[in-house]
């Protein structure tokens, strides 16, 4: 039977996709010159003979996609004949989308780049991982110039994958709200934080599409009164290690995912099913997850664990200062110079400032030991101050609508090292118009047309998060109140991030509620096209 299985899987696998898959990857092995610096052939000293090793891994991992997405690229034109009128209307969605995010990359080219890309940029140039903003990151980025070997490719990849997602979103909501103008479903992807959001290369920006792309899966099974099929679960699993690995908040998708499979389709589908893809869904995200812990532990130690607690520890620590908590203070200083960080935040800067400002903020000699005790005592800091964990924490949440860096400056100025790197050092880099390219992304970001720096009145209403969680608590409380139990354990999932921001934020910016404000925009304007329809009693 096992034989079987897999003879009928290989008969379905499209030989000529096959073959395709395999002339394109041996095409990169020329175009990757343009931007790659790597090397195939080189086994003069154990670490050359490693690194090239490494390299042939990775150029095989990118064959092994090849061969996925032109496999999938077969299925969808199989699809297209079977169900026409359903792909055709997805991929109109899509392409329409990826057109005019195309125009709007080309208004701002090479992109939005602000300040931690470059880092991966620079290390995917070696096929190097960066484990501080996840490796998926650099896969993604490396992936995408082997694809498009310059660095707008990443962005084109990007906005490609998030067209696609817009694609099928808009089709599946479209086949049950039944509008008569469609079009206006596109309508909560034009926001101005998802416009920049879209052309700046950074993990948030596919990630949240990601994130919603997995909820729909979800709610649409529950809006059809049906389980989920076997494309779409597999889907799920894969879109699950994806979303809990690549940010740190997720680690509760791991739980949550397979907890609401259980429960929306217990009476749907066989136990032995069941089993299998919540086995599945744990191995997966397991493997996808071992290379970033261990890379970790690796290259950040706990400095990535300590920036969650920079930000409420300095006001803490100059509470204790005053109140003369002096033993919590001795155990924090053997991991953290507490001088340091009280005297900068009294001079004005937050503990995220200090923390990047100051080098030997964090002590170098400190025990595991030591570190566990400095958890325990910050945690018992908050206990003894609440008031001051808490309204520090508040501040942080209510002006969370701070964008990383100036990124409309990229071609103006000499005096950050990444930017003339970045003119500088790649090929395909130089603005169609620098003057256009600023005033576009400081229209977007609701900045002053004379002073990047200076926001305007909309800045923090359009960039607000709270108009889209509140929408997303107000439908938390109708499925309570209307016993949609389904409906209420998906957005409760989604919702539970927000508390886990709240706490460990460890700066004022936008891009960590991104998700919220996303699938709140999505609901919102989707239910008011739902309850206008349901008022008229008619298509709208």
């Amino acid at each position: 039977m096992k034989f079987n299985g897999i003879k009928t899987a290989t008969n379905r696998i499209s030989k000529p996709l096959l073959a395709a898959a395999i002339f394109h990857w041996l095409i990169t092995f020329g175009t990757d010159r343009i931007f790659f610096e790597y090397n195939l052939f080189s086994f003069g000293s154990a670490k050359e003979a490693t690194l090239s090793v490494y390299s042939w891994t990775v150029k095989f991992m990118f064959l092994l996609l090849l061969m996925v997405l032109y496999q999938m690229a077969g299925i969808l034109v199989q699809k297209w004949q079977k169900n026409y009128i359903q792909v055709k209307e997805s991929m109109k969605f899509a392409g329409i989308y990826f057109l005019l995010m195309m125009i709007l990359l080309l208004a701002v080219y090479p992109g939005a780049w602000r300040m931690d890309e470059f880092g991966i940029l620079r290390d995917a140039k070696t096929l190097m991982p960066t484990f501080w903003q996840g490796y998926l990151t650099s896969y993604f980025y490396i992936f995408s110039l082997m694809i498009l070997p310059i660095p707008v490719g990443v962005v084109v990849i990007q906005c490609g994958v998030i067209s696609v997602i817009v694609g099928y979103l808009c089709e599946r909501v479209g086949s049950k709200l039944n509008l008569k103008h469609k079009l206006w479903l596109l309508l909560p992807f034009f926001a101005f934080p998802v416009l920049d959001s879209n052309v700046y290369p950074m993990r948030m920006s596919v990630y949240v599409f990601l994130e919603l792309l997995l909820a729909a899966l979800f709610l649409f099974a529950i809006w059809e009164k049906r389980t989920l099929t076997k494309s779409e679960k597999w889907v799920v699993i894969i879109l699950t290690a994806i979303v809990t690995v690549w940010r740190t908040e997720a680690i509760y998708y791991s739980v949550w995912i397979p907890m609401i499979y259980l429960l929306i389709f217990w009476k749907k589908e066989e136990k032995r099913e069941k089993i299998f893809m919540v086995a599945k869904v744990v191995v997966l995200t397991l493997l996808v997850m071992f290379p970033q812990t261990l890379g970790n532990k690796m290259v950040s130690g706990d400095q990535y664990e300590i920036t969650s607690m920079v930000l409420p520890i300095a006001p803490l620590l100059c509470e204790a200062e005053v109140q003369g908590e002096t033993s919590l203070m001795e155990t924090i200083d053997k991991v953290l110079d507490t001088e340091l960080m009280i005297e900068g935040y009294k001079s004005g800067k937050s503990g995220i400032s200090v923390f990047w400002s100051e080098p030997l903020l964090i002590r170098g000699d400190y025990t595991s030991g030591e570190y566990k005790e400095f958890k325990s005592a910050y945690y018992k800091l908050i206990m003894k101050f609440p008031v001051v964990f808490l309204k520090e924490r508040a501040n942080t949440f209510f002006n969370s609508n701070g964008i990383l860096m100036n990124t409309t400056e990229l071609y103006d100025t000499d005096e950050v090292a990444n930017y003339v790197e970045f003119r500088e050092n790649y090929k395909g880099n130089h603005a169609i118009s620098a003057q256009l390219r600023k005033t576009v992304l400081s229209i977007l970001e609701c900045r002053s047309l004379q002073d990047y720096n200076e926001k305007n009145l909309f800045h923090k209403v359009v960039w607000s998060i709270l108009p889209q969680l509140i929408v997303l608590l107000i439908v938390l409380i109708i499925s309570i109140v209307k016993r949609k139990w389904q409906i209420f354990m998906v957005l409760a999932g989604l919702l539970g991030k927000v508390p886990l921001i709240f706490l460990t934020a460890p700066s004022l910016l936008f891009m960590y509620y991104y998700g919220i404000y996303l699938t709140g925009n999505v609901v919102l304007v989707y239910g008011i096209y739902f309850l206008y329809g349901k008022y008229k009693g008619k298509q709208v």
